[in-house]
């Protein structure tokens, strides 16, 4: 995204995770790096800021929104359901999270590590409207968001099922993928099979 946005420069963008580089495995805001304004990586604290940054959006009467992006695995954190709850109870209409349901986190399987699910019923029963979508099809996001948008007097939690690694022969439902950098190999394999699966559509 920083590299998209012009933040980075290509070059820089390929030393992500190397020792010296700004890039680290989490976005840290004390590197200086353009366009990051918290540091992150704990997991569960993102959707505590995002309603702390809907709530002042809500005193301001401004209409931005704003998209909280989370994996499976962090639905375990309990900072998690302290803001689902907070959200409900301040009407964040503003606010809308994107739950990544792969099923995987980095330890494995989320339902043997700790099972999240039925996620939907839990987010409903917090007070929040919920729309269930298949994560890979795009018309499918952007109804979602639309229909995000226009919900009133509630939070919405959008569960986007996918698959991990999806499209990527040997990276499919893989755990172990989770963090992994693969070789230059591995690279071009995995983007010559893509380019293979965008060609067919």
């Amino acid at each position: 995204m920083l590299a998209q946005l012009e933040c980075i420069t290509g070059d820089e963008l390929c030393t992500l995770r190397q020792a010296g580089s700004r890039l680290q495995g989490h976005p840290a805001k004390d590197k200086g790096l353009p366009g990051i304004e918290i540091s992150t990586g704990s997991l569960g604290y993102g959707l505590s800021i995002g309603a702390g940054i809907a709530v002042g959006l809500k005193q301001a009467k401004s209409a931005n929104r704003v998209y909280v992006l989370m994996g499976d695995g962090e639905q375990q954190e309990g900072s998690i359901w302290e803001a689902v709850m907070a959200a409900s109870h301040f009407k964040l209409d503003n606010l809308c999270a994107i739950i990544d349901d792969n099923g995987l986190q980095i330890d494995g399987e989320t339902r043997k590590i700790m099972n999240i699910h039925p996620l939907a019923e839990k987010y409903k029963a917090f007070g929040w409207n919920v729309i269930e979508i298949d994560g890979h099809d795009l018309d499918e996001v952007d109804k979602a968001y639309v229909s995000a948008k226009a919900e009133t007097g509630k939070p919405t939690a959008i569960i986007a099922k996918t698959v991990k690694g999806k499209g990527v022969s040997f990276m499919e439902n893989l755990a172990e993928w989770h963090g992994r950098t693969p070789s230059k190999e591995l690279v071009a394999k995995a983007v010559e099979e893509i380019d293979a699966a965008l060609a067919k559509e």
